[in-house]
């Protein structure tokens, strides 16, 4: 059932990603079928994730003004909670919150900073300095 302009995932003519798509029949059994995106969902998606990189940007700039630690745009940049990120790092999730603060952030010791570049799985240097 392979299209012959296909490669991969991705539908050259339609530009669309694949995506698996079940059917129910009314004797309640499932078909499975391969499909293509439809504009609704392109465009639903699309609108989706303009949010998160509005959130992302934000984040961004709070971090920039002093309002907010790095750790807050890393969270926006992952899609992780505060408790996402308490799991993660291995630090209890009312730190973490107090961590989002510039002036405790910058205080915290490089056994947490590294916890949290784990965590994000980024470099030291890049938790510290968000551009």
């Amino acid at each position: 059932m392979e299209d012959e302009k296909s490669t991969g995932y991705k539908n050259q003519t339609y530009g669309q990603y694949r995506e698996l798509l079940y059917s129910e029949y009314a004797d309640g059994k499932f078909e499975a079928t391969v499909g293509y995106h439809g504009e609704a969902d392109r465009t639903t998606l699309q609108q989706a994730w303009d949010l998160f990189n509005d959130r992302i940007e934000a984040a961004r700039q709070k971090v920039k003004a002093g309002e907010a630690s790095p750790i807050l745009y890393y969270m926006e940049k992952t899609l992780v909670t505060p408790m996402d990120l308490s799991m993660h790092a291995g630090i209890n999730v009312w730190r973490v919150k107090r961590h989002l603060k510039p002036k405790v952030f910058k205080k915290l010791s490089e056994k947490t900073l590294k916890k949290y570049a784990e965590a994000f799985n980024i470099t030291l240097g890049q938790l510290q300095n968000v551009d």
